[in-house]
Formats: C-alpha cells, sequence, structure tokens
C-alpha cells in the first residue's frame, strides 16, 4: 500500500475487506489500519503516521468507524479507531481512541499557538487572541449546552443551515432570542419548548469550555466574526479549518493524551503506529 496510504469513499463491506486483505498480508504484523471519522481527520494525522500505516474514512462518521471497529471478521489488535469524544461519557472499545477534549478542534485549539495563527490570519478586530477566543467559547456555550442535551436525550436536532452572522450581534454577543427562533425554523416538527429555559439559563459552575464546545461552531463562531470586520468577507470555514490544522504541529501532536496512549498502546502490541 504504500506509506501512510489513504483509503476514501468506500462503503462499510469494502472497508472491512480490504481491512482483511491488509492484515492477510501483513506477515510481520506489525501494520496498523486506522479508522477515521472523516477527510478532515486524515489530514490532520496523515502528517504524523509512520510508514506503512493505512488510513481508512468512515462510511458513516462515528456511527461507521464503531461498526466497522466492532466486526467480527477483523477484530484484531491491528485494527484502531480514532474519533470525536463529543458528548460520549463511555470509552467503548479499547480499539477506539478519543481525541483530547471534545473534538479534533477543540483538541487543536487546547494549545495557544494554534489559535494564534488563524487569528493573525483571519481576524483584524479590536480583540487580542486571548479575548477573542474566550468571548467566542463564553458565547458558543449557549449553544453548547443545547448541543450536549440533543445529544444526551437523543432528541436529533437538526442544527445545520444555522448562520452564526445572523445571531451575533455588533457587541460580538449571541443574541439567545434569535438563536432560538433559527433553531425552531430548522426544527418545525420538533417540540423543542424547552429551548428557552436551557439557552439562557446561566446556572452552575463555569465549565471546561474546550470539553463541550463544537469544533464547527468555534470556527463558524469565529469565521462570523473576522467578516464583520472585513466588509469582503475575506474568511472560509474551510480555510480557516485548513490553516487550523497546519499550525498543530509534531511538538503540539506529542504532547497530547491522544498520543500518549494510542503510542503506548502500540508499545504494548508491538505496532508501530506514529513517526518517531
Amino acid at each position: 500500500m504504500g506509506i501512510n496510504s489513504i483509503r476514501k469513499n468506500l462503503n462499510k463491506d469494502t472497508i472491512i475487506s480490504e481491512i482483511k486483505l491488509a492484515l492477510g498480508a501483513d506477515i510481520e504484523k506489525r501494520r496498523v489500519c486506522l479508522v477515521v471519522e472523516g477527510e478532515d481527520d486524515i489530514k490532520v494525522l496523515r502528517k504524523f503516521c509512520g510508514t506503512d500505516i493505512i488510513i481508512y474514512e468512515s462510511f458513516s462518521g462515528k456511527k461507521g468507524l464503531e461498526e466497522i471497529i466492532a466486526s467480527s471478521v477483523i477484530d484484531d489488535y491491528r485494527v484502531i479507531g480514532i474519533r470525536d469524544r463529543d458528548y460520549c461519557s463511555c470509552e467503548g472499545s479499547e480499539r477506539i481512541f478519543f481525541y483530547d477534549k471534545c473534538c479534533m478542534e477543540m483538541m487543536i485549539l487546547s494549545f495557544d499557538e494554534t489559535f494564534q495563527s488563524i487569528y493573525s490570519e483571519f481576524y483584524n478586530g479590536r480583540l487580542n487572541p486571548a479575548q477573542l477566543k474566550a468571548l467566542i467559547f463564553e458565547q458558543l456555550h449557549k449553544v453548547s449546552r443545547v448541543r450536549k442535551y440533543n445529544e444526551e436525550k437523543g432528541l436529533d436536532i437538526n442544527f445545520r443551515g444555522l448562520k452564526y452572522n445572523t445571531i451575533i450581534n455588533k457587541e460580538y454577543k449571541l443574541e439567545a432570542d434569535i438563536f432560538i427562533k433559527k433553531l425552531k425554523q430548522l426544527n418545525p416538527k420538533k417540540d423543542i419548548c424547552f429551548l428557552n429555559e436551557l439557552v439562557k439559563s446561566e446556572k452552575g459552575k463555569k465549565p471546561d469550555y474546550l470539553e463541550i464546545t463544537n469544533g464547527h461552531d468555534f470556527i463558524s463562531f469565529f469565521k462570523a466574526l473576522c467578516d464583520k470586520e472585513y466588509s469582503s468577507g475575506n474568511a472560509a470555514d474551510k480555510k480557516i479549518s485548513s490553516s487550523l490544522r497546519t499550525s498543530f504541529n509534531k511538538s503540539c501532536f506529542f504532547s497530547t493524551n491522544l498520543y500518549r496512549r494510542t503510542n503506548q498502546y502500540c508499545i504494548d502490541h508491538t505496532l508501530d503506529l506514529w513517526e518517531s
């Protein structure tokens, strides 16, 4: 397969079949078949992978990843998965590893220098990096509470189509009433009367924002604030995401819990996953 081979856009059965063939061809039993949720995961992880690693993009996000890892056909210590934790509280399979914090983007943003990178590239406003980062986390907490509740209750609330530039005022604050209205418009057939209390309540201790904030929300909110400073709207979600991934270097990655856990797993099973 070569160095850091990538297998994308395959269905579940094809992925399982290809992994089975790859395992069978691995005479020394040191090759790792790594399953991830999507293309962004491939982009951020492949630069850290060692030689002869095959990365498979799940056919259906984290759900597909879990189904692949759980397949009895490839129940092998050489097949591992890496996924967002989101709001999952259970560890599950010993062969599935979670990014630090809520998700891949939050793991990257836990390092101040990575946010500094996108701040310098895209933002031209009145706040310094620390102030801007703190404000985004604080304002997104309204959204994060709904996302967490949605996940815990299995409500399947639709957030797609939520535009932050329509719900942020001139002071960079998220307008709770407008957010609630927009979310109801996106979910016309759902009973989400609990939103008022959930969004506007500020009870309880200050959370660890990195553990609760959705990465795509953060990038979209950041983009909306950048657009407010540029009439032409020079920032794009994909460009910001790309810059954020690029800023995440070996020094950062090797200091994460994800690296420590996966590396220890590889030591225990005499595998080579990450480049030294």
